[in-house]
C-alpha cells in the first residue's frame, strides 16, 4: 500500500478543519442556548477531532515532499487555505471560551440568588465574597 501524496493528505486535513469549525459554530450555538448535555458532547467530540488534527499534523511534517509545497502553486494554496482555517478555528473558540465564562458567571449569579431568596436568614459570605448558605447557622449558640 502506497503512502498517500502530500496533496491527499493537506486536503484530508483541510476537511477535518472544515469539520472542526462547524463543530465550533454548533458549540457556540449550545452555549447561547445553555444546552448542557449538548455542550458536553460537543466538547468529548471536539477533543476526538482536535487529537486526529494533531496526529495528521505530525504525519504532515514529516512528509518528504513537504519541504517543496511552497514551489508547487496547488500544494502552497492548499496550505494557505489550511492555516486560515486553523486561524478561524482558534478565534472561534476562544470566542466560545468566552462566551463559556459569561454563562458560567451567569448561572453562579443565578445560583446565588436563588440561595439568598430561599435561604436569607441564613445567608453568609464566604471569605472570597461568595454568598454560602450556612445550614448550622447559630445551631451552637445557647442564650
Amino acid at each position: 500500500m502506497s503512502e498517500p501524496t502530500l496533496a491527499e493528505r493537506l486536503s484530508q486535513q483541510l476537511i477535518r478543519l472544515d469539520q472542526l469549525l462547524a463543530l465550533l459554530t454548533r458549540e457556540t450555538d449550545a452555549l447561547v442556548q445553555r444546552d448542557v448535555d449538548q455542550i458536553e458532547a460537543l466538547l468529548k467530540e471536539k477533543l476526538t477531532l482536535l487529537d486526529t488534527i494533531g496526529q495528521a499534523d505530525q504525519q504532515l511534517s514529516r512528509h518528504p515532499e513537504i519541504a517543496q509545497a511552497s514551489a508547487d502553486p496547488e500544494l502552497a494554496d492548499t496550505l494557505k487555505q489550511a492555516r486560515e482555517r486553523l486561524a478561524e478555528c482558534q478565534s472561534r473558540n476562544e470566542h466560545n471560551q468566552a462566551q463559556a465564562e459569561l454563562v458560567s458567571a451567569s448561572l453562579t449569579r443565578l445560583q446565588q440568588l436563588l440561595q439568598r431568596t430561599r435561604h436569607a436568614s441564613a445567608m453568609t459570605y464566604t471569605g472570597e465574597g461568595q454568598t454560602h448558605v450556612g445550614q448550622r447557622l447559630g445551631k451552637r449558640i445557647q442564650v
